[in-house]
């Protein structure tokens, strides 16, 4: 097996020329001692949303700026997100997802 250097080399994500999604942002202003342990403190639940909502291309300073309307068509479009993940896999083990909506 061979890898190539050449080619991570020619399109890395902070090469403002290429038209990847990776892109070098600002830090807001913490350390990333501070980033790691506010991260580590939410819980998988919170880790999951956030990474969806980065799927969607919004921070969560933005989703929490947003109003309460604009916040329900994000969520609802989080669920679907989640919906279609777990029907896609091939792992079909009872209990796997529950709808424990009211």
């Amino acid at each position: 097996m061979t890898v190539s250097l050449l080619s991570f080399l020619t399109t890395s994500p902070l090469d403002p020329q290429t038209s990847g999604k990776l892109s070098a942002k600002p830090a807001n202003d913490k350390s990333p001692e501070q980033w790691f342990l506010d991260y580590a403190k939410k819980t998988p639940a919170e880790k999951m949303h956030a990474a969806m909502l980065s799927q969607l291309g919004i921070s969560e300073e933005e989703f929490q700026a947003m109003d309460s309307a604009a916040q329900q068509k994000i969520e609802d479009k989080i669920r679907e997100m989640i919906k279609q993940q777990a029907e896609k896999t091939n792992d079909k083990r009872t209990g796997l997802m529950t709808d424990i909506s009211v």
